[in-house]
């Protein structure tokens, strides 16, 4: 019988049991599926084809009868912890922060704010970014800063020369791609072939 569609406006930790499942259809919700899939989508190896199959697969447990159903349940999983209104400002597509990169920074600032040690816990993907997002001052929340501030023109030489230095130690020196004309005409065929990706290829 198929799952009747029920969507809540906005997901509220306080007063919502953290889902499980996405209209009816059971997902994987460890913090650590929610990395994989920003891992996979932006390993540009792979068509977005292939990257959506595989992000599909790690977040179902059974692919959803739609190819749109299974798009909006990804992006609501990936996004629904995070509230405030950010596509209102216009921003760069800098990249901020990578997963391996940055991954002792990380681990360091829960176990040292949260006493949460991420190589043994379970935690919602949820869970996962709201703490991430809410980090007091450290070492990663500095470099996130070094890497998302401008070296101004009217910044005092010894200054900006210290801030070039940052920049270039712990700069990612890659931007968020824009959508090729191949990603476009990868996504019309990933929509046609969804039927059998449900079944394996």
């Amino acid at each position: 019988m198929k799952a009747e569609k029920v969507l809540k406006a906005m997901f509220n930790v306080m007063l919502d049991r953290l889902p499980e499942e996405w209209n009816g259809h059971k997902i994987r919700t460890d913090f650590r599926i929610g990395i994989q899939i920003i891992q996979c989508l932006g390993d540009m190896d792979f068509t977005m084809e292939e990257r959506l199959d595989r992000a599909f697969r790690l977040l179902f447990l059974e692919l959803p009868d739609s190819y749109q159903d299974a798009r909006e349940g990804l992006s609501w999983f990936m996004t629904e912890f995070c509230h405030d209104n950010y596509s209102a400002v216009k921003h760069e597509n800098v990249v901020l922060m990578d997963y391996d990169i940055d991954q002792w920074r990380i681990y360091s600032a829960f176990l040292l704010q949260y006493h949460i040690d991420l190589n043994k816990t379970k935690m919602h993907w949820f869970v996962f970014m709201g703490l991430l997002n809410n980090l007091e001052e450290c070492t990663y929340t500095r470099i996130i800063e070094i890497r998302r501030k401008k070296i101004d023109a009217k910044l005092p030489i010894d200054t900006k020369k210290i801030l070039y230095d940052a920049k270039k130690i712990y700069g990612l020196d890659k931007r968020q791609p824009e959508e090729s004309e191949e990603d476009k005409e990868a996504e019309k065929m990933a929509l046609a072939a969804f039927n059998m990706l449900r079944n394996g290829r």
